[in-house]
């Protein structure tokens, strides 16, 4: 299954499959010793924005959790994680829905329920609110309440690029 080095777990070995950065991104991961085809082992991650440590050839390299979600590796393991931590272009789908309360009424009525398939379009200049398109129509939600929707990754970098946040109604 492909997934992105971030949502992988520690102590897992991978095989990197593909680099979505550009030619600088490339070539700096390919500097390190990480190439398409290189197996690699995950030492420790944390699963939040701080570093990913990895072991190859008895080496450990850290990267920052930007440039390691760019490295699409190959991995046994079902991922899951949560839509807080997915990228633009993701396309994933909901697993469960963690929140109670009225918070989880009201996810549920806008339709985030299990199965549904959401496309991450954009999140806002400082990370909070997040865009997603489901069923055809785009809905933005708070960080926290996406910190409480469990997904799983089905495709990844499929929205254009250029699409930028637009403040206002």
């Amino acid at each position: 299954m492909l997934s992105r080095l971030t949502y992988c777990s520690a102590k897992t070995e991978v095989e990197i499959k593909e680099i979505l950065g550009g030619n600088g991104a490339s070539e700096n991961l390919n500097n390190l010793g990480l190439q398409i085809g290189r197996k690699v082992q995950i030492v420790k991650t944390d699963h939040t924005q701080g570093q990913l440590t990895l072991s190859l050839t008895g080496n450990e390299i850290s990267l920052g959790n930007e440039l390691a979600s760019k490295i699409l590796v190959e991995t046994n393991e079902i991922i899951e994680t949560s839509l807080n931590m997915t990228k633009v272009g993701d396309v994933v789908e909901v697993t469960k829905i963690l929140a109670i309360g009225d918070i989880r009424f009201r996810l549920l009525d806008m339709g985030l329920v299990r199965g549904v398939k959401l496309n991450i379009l954009r999140f806002a200049p400082l990370g909070d609110p997040l865009e997603v398109l489901i069923n055809g129509f785009n809905l933005s939600m708070r960080m926290s309440e996406a910190k409480n929707i469990k997904v799983k990754i089905l495709e990844f970098g499929k929205i254009e690029k250029n699409r930028k946040w637009k403040f206002g109604w």
